[in-house]
């Protein structure tokens, strides 16, 4: 029987620093597919729930453990290991010794996969795998400080997607075709900036863990997510929070804190897409 797939290309805008399997210590990057499932895998939670989640991408929990239903699988032989550049961990910081060089992959790199559909798979199913792809996708990074536009992604035109957003309003209505109910604010659309100098913004937050996490014993993932995007040949930030279950939307809280730093100032207002 002849399964089928969904080709999907992307493109990295900024560093990534996936790392490999052999952990922090080994001296290159490397593009896999696990750390990508678990990403989609998170993005899915958000659009139908953990259950569906579960059902879809497998699960080993207790008693009730069942396999995938999908699978993703590099197309082309790839080249996955890179040792060069080292870009910056906190490329923000003033002193060059605080920065932090690390083995990535570079941006500009483009890889290309597939979603495949396995046995047991309803058209639900399948339905719901595609849209959790693409919201990654759209929404998501790869990697370390992936919350801070390290390892943005972003979708190129392929046969099975062969019209990526490329304009606000395109990115607004796919958004909202794929049922997607966080906030999400579109920053320094018309600043001028290249990608290289927005993820220097991304990084620059101010230490507020209910906003933008913290490190350290105490560490929490930072609830607003930020990541480079490109529309037509304009890169921009996106910004976005959950506000499920009765939160708050944080982005104009948020907004409001980071006016006092002059690279956030250079960007301007943040222009609400959602909701």
């Amino acid at each position: 029987m002849q399964l089928k797939f969904q080709e999907y290309k992307f493109t990295l805008l900024t560093p990534c620093f996936s790392g490999t399997a052999l952990g922090k210590n080994d001296d290159h990057a490397e593009m896999r597919i696990p750390p990508i499932r678990g990403h989609v895998r998170f993005w899915h939670r958000e659009l139908f729930k953990a259950d569906n989640a579960n059902r879809v991408w497998g699960s080993t929990s207790g008693d009730e453990g069942q396999g995938s239903r999908v699978a993703l699988r590099f197309v082309g032989g790839v080249s996955t290991k890179h040792a060069h550049p080292r870009p910056t961990m906190l490329p923000h910081k003033n002193n060059p010794n605080q920065r932090g060089p690390r083995p990535a992959l570079a941006a500009d790199e483009s890889f290309t996969f597939h979603l495949q559909r396995l046995v047991g798979c309803t058209e639900t199913d399948w339905q719901h795998a595609q849209a959790a792809v693409k919201l990654w996708l759209l929404l998501g990074c790869l990697g370390l400080r992936s919350n801070r536009a390290a390892g943005s992604v972003w979708p190129l035109a392929s046969e099975d997607w062969p019209e990526p957003p490329a304009t606000r309003e395109e990115l607004k209505q796919t958004l909202m075709d794929l049922k997607f109910r966080w906030p999400v604010s579109l920053i320094g659309e018309n600043a001028g900036k290249d990608a290289t100098e927005l993820r220097e913004t991304a990084s620059d937050t101010i230490n507020d863990a209910r906003l933008f996490g913290s490190a350290g014993n105490t560490r929490k993932p930072s609830p607003t997510k930020f990541k480079v995007i490109r529309l037509g040949q304009t890169h921009c930030l996106l910004a976005t929070a959950p506000s499920a279950g009765g939160r708050p939307n944080v982005l104009p809280e948020a907004y409001t804190r980071l006016q006092g730093k002059s690279r956030w100032q250079a960007l301007g207002p943040w222009h609400p897409l959602l909701p």
